[in-house]
Parts: C-alpha cells; structure tokens; sequence
C-alpha cells in the first residue's frame, strides 16, 4: 500500500508544478514575487507537500529560486534562457530526425505525409497541436534512442503547452519546415534531416520568443 502511494505523489507534484510552470509563463506569477504556497496549495485542493515538491523541480528548471527563512521567488526568465532551450531541443530533435532517415520505412513515410496534409488543411489549434505532436512522435520513436526520448520528454515538459502550441503546428512558417523534413526523410539524407529539424525548432523558439515579449514574461531590461 505504501509503494503504491509513492507514485501518487509524484504524480500530483508533477500536476502543481505544470499549473505554477504555466502560471509563470502567462505572467500571473511575475518575476521577484514570492510563490503563494498556501494559494496554490487551496486553488489546487492539495496539501503543502506537493506544492514543496513541484518548487524543487522547478528550481531545477531555473524557473524559481529559494532563500533560506525567506521562501520561493520567481526568477526573470531571460530571451536567451528561451533561445537556449529550443537550441537544445533543436539539437537533440535533430539527431533522432538524422537517424530516423535512415531506418524510416514506406508505411511511415506515408503515415507522417499524411499528418502533413492534414496540419495543412486544419484551422484548429488544438488539432494542429495534436497532428504536430504525432508527427515529431514518430520521427522520434523511428530514429531516437531510449536516451534521447527520455531527453526530448523532459524538455517538452520545461515549458507549458500554451507557450509552445502556437507555433507548432500551424502557419506557413511550420509546414514549410514539415515539408523540409519529409524531402529529407524521403531522400535518406541524414544531415539534411538533421539541419531541417533544427531549423524549424529555432523558428519555433524565435516565435515564442516573440510571443512571452508581447506579454512582458521576458525581462528584457536585464540582460
């Protein structure tokens, strides 16, 4: 019984830490403030503990900063903190896309044409998310290796889904770098895969770039 509690934690902390993380990045929680522990605690209907637990995590991700005897406070968060995260991604994406063009297969390459076409055709945000998600799924799952998933599922969470779903999947912008993709994949051309993953990651980090400094997240002013 008691092993099977240790996952439930977990977890919930995990679930406080997305709502704290996005609460960040729409500038509810501003830079400097002091985390509302026992708020987040009520507004979520959990205890302190979760809340303890999903600040540590944070912490981790350079998103807060805790002060002995003082508490947890909401760290500025830097455009080349952004930059630096979808370069990392860009990287790491970009080595499962090389390798993934050379194993794909027929069945894939029509499967991931497919989701293209319909990312093409879609008006829907949460549609296009979810056909973006799919397809990048796939080409990972095709070239990343059990250490480079891991990698790419802890980077995807650093950021919460409003601040990156835009740009994903929709645009002119995005299904360009999907077309770029799919020539590479098609042709077997590893370094072409891996330079077109990386540079449709960048455009993706240049737009939210440009999206948290419209909302003031970004603290311009100190770098």
């Amino acid at each position: 019984m008691a092993r099977a509690a240790q996952p439930r934690r977990r977890n919930t902390s995990d679930e406080v830490a997305a709502h704290i993380r996005e609460r960040i990045f729409d500038g509810t929680l501003e830079r400097g403030q002091r985390v509302p522990q026992d708020a987040i605690a009520a507004e979520l209907g959990v205890s302190r503990l979760p809340v303890r637990e999903a600040l540590i995590t944070l912490e981790t991700e350079g998103l807060v900063d805790t002060e002995t005897h003082r508490g947890t406070f909401i760290v500025p968060i830097r455009q080349e903190d952004i930059e630096d995260h979808y370069r990392i991604y860009g990287m790491v994406q970009g080595l499962a896309t090389a390798r993934a063009a050379t194993r794909i297969t027929e069945p894939v390459l029509r499967k991931l044409e497919e989701l293209h076409e319909q990312m093409g055709r879609s008006t829907d945000a949460d549609e296009l998310h979810d056909l973006n998600w799919e397809f990048h799924t796939l080409i990972n799952k095709t070239g990343g290796s059990r250490r480079l998933l891991s990698v790419l599922r802890q980077l995807s969470r650093n950021l919460p889904r409003s601040v990156y779903e835009a740009p994903s999947g929709g645009g002119p912008q995005a299904n360009t770098g999907h077309a770029r993709i799919l020539e590479a994949l098609r042709a077997g051309d590893a370094a072409a895969a891996d330079a077109a993953s990386r540079e449709h990651v960048r455009g993706e980090g240049d737009y939210v770039v440009r999206t948290l400094r419209t909302k003031s997240v970004l603290a311009d002013d100190e770098f």
